[in-house]
This record gives structure tokens, sequence and C-alpha cells, in this order.
């Protein structure tokens, strides 16, 4: 939490803190600050992270106002848990899975198959509790090809870092989101999963419980679920919840 951004901080304001999925970095900061150009009474804190890992500072007593994940199901498992607001929650935006290849792989994957070429040796991934690395899987065990590529997996903190192991050439390939593809400066896009196996990728958001500042948390939730906030998304990439895929 000592990473924290604030965005739109007045003197004597209330500020909240507003744990992300580090995929939505970009738009978010744009969100918080269009949020902050209306005249909101709160500054926003925006911390960025593995969703899974945000969710485990939770559930230790962050004092976190709203959390954004990349995986509807890790809302779900707090919302159970008595640990996030279920009347706040909504839905943010959807997001697509791409496969993406380093600038120097001299061999073309073209297709889910080529990724067991003997070339592809190392393929970037975060572990299964990661939304990304669980989406990943979960592709490749519908695909057939989990078990055979298991052993070339190698893991990563979080979507951008994924981005950042096939940019710099630390792996030949990595599943990543297509909203972070667009930030790639030399890995590209060697395929899009096809639209019928597309895993279903929702970002979800919800006041946390514990929050002691409810009025601006729920007054921020009502933002990002608003036109201003959907456009900034748009921008970015994804589709968001007015759009549903």
């Amino acid at each position: 939490m000592a990473a924290a951004c604030l965005v739109g901080s007045s003197a004597g304001a209330d500020e909240i803190l507003v744990a992300s999925a580090v995929s939505l970095r970009e738009p978010l900061t744009e969100i918080a600050t269009r949020y902050a150009a209306r005249g909101a009474d709160a500054g926003v804190l925006l911390t960025f992270g593995g969703s899974s890992a945000l969710a485990a500072q939770v559930r230790a007593g962050a004092p976190v106002d709203v959390l954004v994940s990349a995986d509807e199901r890790i809302i779900d498992d707090l919302e159970r848990q008595g640990l996030v607001d279920a009347e706040s929650r909504i839905v943010v935006a959807y997001n697509r899975l791409v496969v993406m290849v380093a600038e120097d792989l001299e061999i073309p994957v073209d297709s889910p198959e080529d990724l067991a070429r003997p070339e592809v040796r190392r393929i970037a991934t975060p572990e299964l509790a990661v939304p990304v690395g669980r989406y990943a899987r979960e592709w490749l065990q519908r695909r057939g090809l989990l078990e055979r590529l298991t052993p070339r997996l190698i893991p990563t903190e979080h979507a951008r870092a994924t981005l950042a192991a096939v940019d710099h050439g630390q792996a030949d390939a990595a599943f990543v989101y297509a909203t972070d593809a667009r930030l790639a400066r030399s890995a590209r896009i060697a395929f899009e999963v096809p639209d019928a196996e597309q895993p279903r990728i929702v970002y979800a958001a919800a006041r946390v419980q514990s929050s002691t500042r409810r009025s601006g948390a729920d007054d921020f939730l009502a933002f990002l679920g608003g036109e201003a906030s959907r456009d900034a998304l748009r921008t970015a990439g994804f589709v968001s919840a007015g759009d549903p895929p």
C-alpha cells in the first residue's frame, strides 16, 4: 500500500484508497483524474497489483476502501466471507485473452498447437491464483495442451510482469490481456483466443466492508460505473460494462 499514488487531493480531503488490478492502471488513473475534476469531496489514492495479492491484503485488514479485481470470482469469494458489500458491487469492464511472442522468435506461432513446438521453450503466465494465469490455464486445458505445456510455463507476478517478460525477451511467448498487448514495445500478438473459446474475463469492483469512508467509496463506485468512466475504458481497449461482449 506504500506505493499508492494520490489523485485529486486537497487540504482536508477525506482520501479513499482504491486497490486495483494492475491491468487497469492507465484507464483507472484517467478515471480518478476525471472524478477529481468534477469537484469530488474525497481525494483518491490508487494502488495497483495482482488481484489475488490485493484480495489477500484486504483479508489481512489493509485499509482499502474499494477493490477492483480482474476476476469477478475474487469478489465472489470476498463477498461470501463478508469482506465486501454486495449491494455496492458493480461490473467495471470486460477483457480478452491473447497470445504474444517475442520479437526475435523466428518461427511463426499462428495457432494454439504452435505453442508446443520445441522452439517455444518459455511461456510466461502468472500462477493459477492470479486471474490471467487462471484464464490461460483453463483455456489450455480445454484445448488439451495444458499438460504438455506446463513444463514450459514460467511464473510471473501479475499481468504487467507477464507482458514485460515477453517484451524483454525473457520468454518466447506469453498469455496477456488484449489491453496490455497494446502497450507492448517489441513483442507482437501471435493470435487471439477465438471468440467461441474466450474465457469470461470480468472486472468487478466493490466497497470493502471495513471501509471507514463509505460515503466516498460509494460515490467513487457510482462514478466508476458511469459513462465518463466507460469512455476512458473504451479508449484503453476494454469492453465497457455498458457494451457487454
